[in-house]
């Protein structure tokens, strides 16, 4: 299980969900809920996950969105795909916090 050994591989250094879920901590992001379907169709793609994995995952712990602070539209999923598919599978609501793509920029250095 992944979970919070996640990492990411940017360049010349390692960017750690820890690190993503700290700095969301600090600045006091909450938890929202959304339908997992209307989130789904909302990122216009089809989520690529293994069935194993997807029917372990645990749908009550939060999804990590990022989302275009211009647009308020989220554009990624960046940690909870299996959870946002499974939800989805289950027509069940998902709990996410919000990442900004700036945020997510100046944190993963693009």
């Amino acid at each position: 299980m992944a979970g919070l050994n996640t990492t990411w591989k940017m360049d010349d250094r390692d960017v750690h969900l820890g690190d993503i879920i700290r700095y969301l901590n600090q600045r006091r992001r909450r938890v929202y809920h959304i339908p997992a379907r209307s989130l789904y169709k909302m990122l216009r793609r089809r989520l690529e996950t293994g069935r194993k994995r997807m029917m372990r995952s645990d749908i009550s712990v939060p999804i990590i969105l990022v989302v275009d602070r211009e647009t308020r539209r989220p554009t990624v999923v960046l940690d909870g795909n299996h959870r946002l598919a499974k939800a989805a599978k289950m027509r069940a609501g998902i709990p996410f916090r919000i990442l900004y793509s700036d945020e997510y920029d100046m944190l993963f250095g693009t």
